[in-house]
């Protein structure tokens, strides 16, 4: 089948919200995908920063076979081994033995996670940047500082303030001891690539602990290891109180994480948040390879 009768399909039976693509792709081999018409192309995209290995990679693909073929999904009454193993990995990776992670499908809904915790201080007022990106479910679009994307759907969840990213001095005038969380991206990604000043993070640090405000770190975009570090924040020598992950977490799957450290660690209690597909057996899975092949 040729592209064009693919995407007359794509047309006929999903819904607009992507627009029409330009190609269909059939499969994909490390950085090289083909499309319908048998054309092949360099994947500079990889599926939006999350095939962090590149397609059909052999270990993401030797993970996954296996944990199909032994447990392919289980719902969160139940423990089991792929979770916990990428869990403690995840703490390792943040220096904070008390940290404590959840797992989900998405960088929105890992954002939603963080949104949510943070209701658990008492607190609803939340401080963002201007131009970020946190996602486009309701909660996470709230903390996403691009109009056009909020707009539509406006009336968002209350009590966001959005600032000037990497100014200082606008953080400490929106921010007080009524300030539930600050969320951030160490680096800005869909707004530019937009590195802050040096000693922003430790800045805004100070400004969060005087204040007794949650430091929300939004890694999806910065982590993994794409700047060098896991998470991208680690050059500013701050440990926050939540990292939220996805993209290459999963190494082409859908997989997600809030982990939060310290004592942000305890705010959830049993009851207060979910997710069925969260952690589960055959992403973490593909997260531990993926994690493993990068080490």
């Amino acid at each position: 089948m040729t592209n064009k009768k693919y995407l007359n399909r794509w047309e006929s039976s999903l819904q607009n919200n992507y627009g029409k693509p330009s190609i269909t792709l059939i499969k994909g081999k490390g950085i090289i995908v083909t499309d319908a018409d048998g054309k092949s192309y360099m994947d500079f995209l990889g599926g939006i920063a999350t095939n962090i290995l590149g397609h059909a990679h052999p270990a993401i693909v030797k993970a996954v076979n296996k944990q199909l073929s032994t447990l392919s999904h289980v719902s969160n009454f139940y423990a089991h081994p792929t979770a916990i193993e990428l869990a403690e990995k995840l703490i390792a990776m943040t220096g904070d033995k008390n940290s404590k992670v959840f797992f989900c499908q998405s960088g929105a809904e890992a954002n939603e996670a963080a949104l949510k915790l943070s209701r658990r201080t008492g607190k609803v007022r939340i401080v963002a940047a201007q131009g970020a990106f946190h996602g486009r479910t309701m909660g996470a679009l709230s903390l996403t500082g691009q109009p056009s994307k909020r707009e539509p759907f406006l009336p968002l969840v209350k009590g966001v303030k959005h600032v000037p990213y990497g100014n200082i001095d606008a953080m400490r005038k929106a921010v007080s001891k009524k300030t539930a969380m600050v969320i951030i991206e160490p680096i800005m990604g869909e707004a530019g690539v937009i590195v802050p000043p040096a000693d922003y993070l430790q800045e805004l640090r100070l400004l969060c602990d005087k204040n007794g405000v949650l430091l929300v770190i939004d890694a999806v975009q910065t982590g993994m290891g794409r700047t060098g570090d896991w998470f991208g924040y680690e050059y500013s020598g701050i440990t926050p109180d939540v990292i939220t992950l996805a993209k290459g977490l999963g190494g082409g799957l859908p997989l997600g994480a809030m982990i939060a450290l310290g004592n942000a660690a305890e705010l959830f209690q049993p009851g207060d948040h979910g997710s069925t597909f969260g952690g589960n057996p055959v992403t973490t899975a593909a997260g531990l390879a993926a994690i493993k092949f990068i080490e």
